[in-house]
C-alpha cells in the first residue's frame, strides 16, 4: 500500500535550502507515460537510470494499492506507441525526513515550472496527522493530496490547469505575426477559440483580397472552407461565448459562405461534363450559367457591405473576454473531449440508422456531421494522444469524401433538371443515378467498420473527463 501526502511547491528553491542544510539527495531523471487511466486505476511505464518499470495503481487520494515490476525495453517501447496523453519528464530528488521517504519532483518540457513534494508514511494515522515542519511551510503553496489536478495521470492528459498563461501577450503575438497557434490542453477554451478565430480571420481577409485580384478557384475554395469552419465551431462550442453574439456571427458567416455555393456546384459539374462524350450542348448551357454566377460572386464579394459584420467580428476577437459565457474558462482538453465525443456519438447513431430505404437527405445530414467532426478534430488534434487516432483521421477523411461525392451527384441532378432539353441529357441523368446507387452501396458497406472505429475513439475520449 502506498500512503503519501503531496504538496504543491512555489518553485524549486527548496532544493537549495535543503542542500545548505546538509540534506543528501539521490537524483533521478524520469520519463513516464500511461497506457490506462480511469478514476480509480492507472497503468504507468517509467524509465529511470536505464531501468524500465511497469506500475499498476488502484485507488485515489491518501491511500493506494501499488504493484510494481521491472519490464524489458521492448515492452516499454511497445507501450510507448499505445500511450495515453503526453510523456512526462521530470527530475526527482529523493531524501528522507524523520526517516520518512520523501521526493521532490521538478517537472520539465510542457510542465516546466511545476514542482511538487511528496512524503510517504508507514500507516494511515501518521499520514492524516502529519504537519509540515515550519522550515518547509515557506516553500509550499498548498496541500494537493486529494487534488486530482496534480496527479501525474491527470497532468499527462490535461497538463497543469493552474498554470498562469499570459493570454494578452499571446494574443498580441498572433495578431501581429504570421504564425499559427499551437493549442495546449490546459488553455481556457474561450481564449483558445479566440486565438483560432483570429488566425482564421486574418486568412479570410487575405483570401478575399487575393480572389478579387486573381479569381483563382482554389483561393475561393479555401475562403469557403474557412468561413464554414468559423460558423461550425461557433455552433459546436455553444456556451463558450454569449448566445446572442454566437448566433449573430454564425448566421453572418453562413450567409457569406452560401453566396458562393452555386458557383462551386457549377464548377464541379462542368468538370464532370468535360469528361463526358456528346455533352457539348450541355457544356454550353452550364458554362453560360457559370459565367453569370461568376459575376454574381465577384459582385457579392466585392461589396464591402456584405463584409460589414467582420469589423464587429474583429472587435469581438479583441474583446472576447467581455462576451464570455459559462464554458469560457473550462480547459480545452475537458470541453474539447466532451464536444468531440458528442459529435462522434451523434454521427455513430445516424450511421447506424442508415439503410437502403433511407432517402439521400439522410446521407447528407451525416455528411454535415462528419464535416463538423473534422473541423473540431483539426482544432483539437494537438491535445489528444491515444492509440488509433491518426488512423481514424484517415478513415474520417475517406468517409467524408464519399459522402461529399453523393451530395455532388444529387446537386448535379438538380442542375440537369433546370437545364433546357439537350442531346445526351437523359443518358447523363441515368449515369449519375448509377453513381448515386454505387456510392450509397459503398457507404453502407463501409459504415459498420467506421462505426466500430468511431466507437473506439469515443471511448478513448472519455478518459479526458477525469
Amino acid at each position: 500500500m502506498e500512503i503519501e501526502r503531496k504538496f504543491l511547491l512555489k518553485n524549486s528553491q527548496i532544493l537549495d535550502f535543503l542542500k545548505d542544510a546538509g540534506v543528501v539527495f539521490k537524483h533521478l531523471e524520469i520519463s513516464q507515460f500511461y497506457t490506462k487511466i480511469t478514476q480509480n486505476e492507472e497503468i504507468r511505464f517509467r524509465s529511470e537510470e536505464g531501468k524500465f518499470i511497469k506500475t499498476i495503481k488502484v485507488g485515489k487520494d491518501l491511500i493506494r494499492e501499488e504493484n510494481e515490476e521491472f519490464c524489458e525495453k521492448a515492452e516499454f517501447k511497445k507501450a510507448l506507441k499505445n500511450r495515453i496523453g503526453r510523456v512526462i519528464t521530470k527530475d526527482r530528488y529523493i531524501f528522507r525526513l524523520n526517516n520518512n521517504p520523501c521526493n521532490i519532483d521538478v517537472f520539465k518540457d510542457d510542465l516546466n515550472g511545476l514542482c511538487t513534494f511528496e512524503i510517504e508514511f508507514s500507516d494511515e494515522n501518521e499520514a492524516v496527522y502529519f504537519k509540515l515542519p515550519s522550515f518547509l511551510e515557506q516553500f509550499c503553496q498548498a496541500d494537493v493530496t486529494c487534488d486530482k489536478r496534480y496527479k501525474n495521470k491527470f497532468l499527462a492528459i490535461h497538463a497543469n490547469e493552474n498554470e498562469q498563461i499570459d493570454y494578452k501577450r499571446a494574443y498580441s503575438v498572433f495578431k501581429n505575426k504570421e504564425i499559427s497557434p499551437n493549442f495546449a490542453a490546459n488553455l481556457k477554451s474561450g481564449e483558445a477559440l479566440r486565438a483560432l478565430f483570429l488566425n482564421i480571420f486574418k486568412e479570410i481577409k487575405r483570401l478575399k483580397s487575393d480572389y478579387l485580384q486573381d479569381h483563382d478557384e482554389e483561393i475561393l475554395h479555401n475562403l469557403r472552407v474557412n468561413l464554414r469552419k468559423v460558423r461550425s465551431l461557433l455552433k459546436i462550442f455553444n456556451g463558450v461565448f454569449d448566445e446572442k453574439v454566437t448566433l449573430f456571427f454564425g448566421e453572418n458567416f453562413k450567409i457569406l459562405a452560401n453566396s458562393t455555393n452555386k458557383k462551386r456546384d457549377l464548377d464541379i459539374f462542368l468538370g464532370f461534363l468535360s469528361e463526358q462524350k456528346h455533352a457539348n450542348e450541355l457544356i454550353y448551357f452550364v458554362q453560360k450559367a457559370l459565367n453569370l454566377e461568376y459575376e454574381n460572386v465577384k459582385s457579392y464579394l466585392g461589396d464591402e457591405e456584405n463584409y460589414a459584420f467582420l469589423k464587429e467580428w474583429e472587435i469581438f476577437l479583441n474583446e472576447g473576454e467581455f462576451y464570455r459565457s459559462k464554458l469560457f474558462d473550462v480547459s480545452l482538453s475537458r470541453l474539447g473531449s466532451f464536444k468531440l465525443r458528442t459529435l462522434l456519438v451523434l454521427a455513430q447513431k445516424r450511421l447506424k440508422s442508415l439503410d437502403q430505404d433511407c432517402p439521400n437527405e439522410s446521407f447528407h445530414k451525416i455528411r454535415i456531421e462528419l464535416k463538423k467532426v473534422r473541423y473540431t478534430y483539426e482544432f483539437l488534434s494537438e491535445i489528444f494522444y491515444f492509440d488509433g487516432l491518426k488512423k481514424y483521421e484517415e478513415r474520417l477523411k475517406d468517409m467524408q469524401e464519399i459522402f461529399g461525392a453523393l451530395q455532388d451527384y444529387d446537386v448535379w441532378l438538380g442542375i440537369l433538371e433546370r437545364l433546357p432539353v439537350a442531346a445526351g441529357k437523359e443518358k447523363l441523368e441515368s449515369k449519375i443515378y448509377k453513381q448515386i446507387y454505387k456510392t450509397r452501396e459503398e457507404i453502407l458497406k463501409k459504415r459498420l467498420k467506421f462505426i466500430k472505429a468511431t466507437r473506439k475513439i469515443s471511448r478513448n475520449l472519455k478518459i479526458y473527463y477525469i
